[in-house]
């Protein structure tokens, strides 16, 4: 009996297709509406720092004069339409501490000086690099506390008061990523009432970091 053997050859089946690739970019937003959060500080030119002074008989004694001071602010903007957006602004301003003596009389100031301002700024959009001019006001308030001392008494005083400014501006923001980065600007400032030793105007120089919650970066 002959018996024969059959073989089925195995049967491979490829299937291939291609898929499409994955879109990994982010669509542009619409930045109306965004908010802007930025943290900065820099340097005020021309607003006094506080002054202490004293007088004992014929000698007097008068703290150096400084106008060139530090600062720390923080700025919110709204993108209301395209290139337009309202702003509110707060800076600190170090007027300081000073301090006089003529024997053993001795005067100390201190102020504490803050400004509050808003207004509209044009700013450019979809780039990269945003240049931007402001307008706006508000006012500028400050708190001084003097002290005056002599054969071991003392004796202080605290006063306030405020005035109103304008203000104006430009600068530039620069993204460093998709919803963040750098703002350099100027302020400069003209008060409504002319302020000691330094006139009516004054200028700061900031620099910082900003957050934009929407974005049309890629």
């Amino acid at each position: 009996m002959t018996k024969k053997l059959m073989t089925i050859p195995a049967l491979a089946v490829v299937i291939s297709c291609t898929l499409p690739a994955q879109n990994t970019t982010l669509p542009p937003e619409n930045e109306t509406g965004a908010v802007t959060i930025s943290m900065d500080s820099g340097v005020s030119i021309g607003l006094p720092a506080v002054r202490a002074g004293v007088a004992v008989g014929n000698t007097t004694a008068l703290s150096p004069n400084k106008t060139v001071l530090p600062t720390i602010g923080f700025t919110t903007s709204v993108r209301a339409w395209k290139y337009l957006a309202p702003y509110l602004d707060f800076n600190v301003l170090d007027t300081g501490k000073a301090t006089a003596s003529v024997g053993s009389v001795t005067s100390t100031a201190q102020a504490n000086t803050f400004t509050f301002n808003g207004g509209l700024r044009l700013i450019g959009r979809s780039s990269r690099v945003r240049p931007y001019v402001q307008v706006g006001g508000g006012l500028l308030y400050q708190r001084l506390t003097g002290t005056l001392s002599a054969a071991g008494q003392s004796a202080s005083q605290s006063v306030s008061g405020s005035f109103g400014d304008i203000v104006y501006g430009a600068g530039v923001q620069l993204f460093a990523g998709r919803k963040w980065g750098a703002t350099v600007g100027f302020d400069g400032y003209h008060y409504t009432s002319p302020i000691n030793g330094a006139g009516g105007n004054s200028g700061t120089i900031r620099v910082g970091l900003f957050y934009q919650t929407k974005t049309s970066i890629q």
